[in-house]
């Protein structure tokens, strides 16, 4: 059997630990209520014994809300970007070199040790796991002319029980002369890509969401309208666009043509997608043309470099290098439940409530980022009354309005009633 060599870290975020103690001096100083959340997350760092290499990994701990996140996460930035060049960065370099010596130093006394010990096999689950790894950190570079833009749709978009109008929208692709392919997406419905003449693809920063408003109308119903816009949201995906087909006369949909209106509305200005309205399938697939066409115009003269969602930074249009994701990682990182953190995990069964919008879900878990946390504070509540009221202030949306007493109390019968 192989032996395990083990490595303790003293201090595994020192980077963290030093913005995290600045921070919480500052607001000690300044006596913000902010402190106790900080000193709180700064206690929960310190007890954590791995690596983070994010503020987004640092929301598994205690007191790390979205706003910490995003601080930790915009000081790595400019952390990173001022080390790059830096006599600090060699020495880094130098000192994983030296880590590696030492590594490899103890396994050959290891070796000589137990020379009859036999090494240990690499399954073939395991080789795949490791080259699949391999390809997601492989940097893809594309230079201008020598990619094609080609717009991927989704499966569900190309069939249907009438056998006539089973094939429309390719039909109608086809007559436009875009440059498609029909195949499974894990989100979104539509979306382009740049593929290389070595096969290598990255997503362009558009994806459409396509709603007819009879299907607009049963995702409402059944709670899918919500948690779609959240994994849209969190795709990591610049531009997203909301088609919204007209439903013949628009009548007999399920739900009044006011509130699919409103909906819309909402989706606009609280979830900042783009709207675009079309009166049926072909123009539909003429609006996709003229993405198509602006698209190839836009990028045919950049070069395209393959980057992770953690690093991604939004397109300008004057750009001469846009970083892109991968399409392999976009597909595996947004299929429904994949690597979800208990964070969003938390916001989909939120989503599942009544009268419970994807703005207020993220306003709860702003506040208490994990059904842990919320249950703690119950727990503190001097009563049950109170216990109900708790989330009855927190406030959401652009007018800061309250969530009121009706859904803090919808939430605490959710957790707190017995089956």
């Amino acid at each position: 059997m192989a032996e395990r060599l083990k490595i303790t870290l003293k201090q595994p975020n020192p980077l963290f630990e030093k913005w995290l103690e600045k921070w919480l001096e500052d607001a000690e100083r300044r006596n913000a209520k902010s402190q106790y959340k900080l000193r709180e997350a700064l206690v929960a760092l310190r007890s954590y014994p791995l690596p983070l290499s994010s503020g987004r990994e640092c929301a598994i701990l205690r007191g790390f809300g979205s706003t910490l996140c995003n601080l930790i996460d915009d000081e790595l930035r400019l952390y990173r970007e001022k080390q790059q060049n830096s006599p600090l960065e060699s020495a880094m370099k130098t000192f994983e070199s030296d880590v590696k010596q030492l590594v490899e130093s103890v396994k050959k006394t290891k070796r000589k040790q137990s020379p009859k010990k036999l090494k240990p096999k690499i399954t073939k689950k395991e080789q795949k796991a490791i080259a699949e790894e391999e390809e997601r950190q492989r940097q893809v570079i594309m230079s201008p002319g020598n990619f094609r833009i080609i717009l991927l749709v989704d499966t569900q978009e190309t069939s249907g029980k009438n056998k006539r109008t089973l094939d429309q929208t390719r039909s109608y692709l086809e007559s436009f002369e875009v440059l498609y392919e029909v195949r499974r997406l894990t989100i979104g419905d539509f979306l382009w890509i740049a593929r290389d003449q070595e096969g290598n693809e990255l997503v362009l920063p558009y994806i459409v969401e396509r709603k007819r408003f009879d299907d607009l109308a049963s995702s409402i119903r059944d709670g899918r309208f919500h948690e779609q816009k959240h994994r849209l949201r969190q795709c990591g995906i610049q531009n997203i666009i909301y088609l919204v087909e007209d439903y013949g006369d628009n009548e007999h949909l399920g739900l009044p043509m006011e509130s699919l209106q409103q909906a819309i509305v909402n989706t606009q200005i609280h979830s900042g997608f783009k709207i675009a309205h079309t009166q049926n399938n072909f123009r539909s697939m003429k609006h996709l043309q003229s993405i198509t066409n602006t698209l190839i115009r836009c990028f045919r003269e950049k070069v395209l470099l393959s980057t992770t969602k953690e690093e991604l930074r939004p397109c300008r249009a004057s750009a001469s290098m846009i970083g892109l994701l991968k399409f392999r990682a976009l597909y595996e990182d947004s299929a429904r439940g994949a690597q979800l953190t208990v964070r969003e995990i938390f916001v989909q069964q939120l989503l599942q409530l009544h009268s419970l919008s994807l703005e207020k879900a993220l306003a709860i878990v702003e506040v208490y980022p994990t059904p842990r946390l919320l249950f703690d504070a119950y727990e503190l509540c001097s009563d049950e009354r109170d216990a109900r009221l708790l989330l009855s202030k927190i406030t959401c949306g652009p007018l800061q309005r309250p969530l009121g007493e009706k859904i803090s109390q919808t939430v605490y019968d959710f957790y707190k009633t017995e089956f």
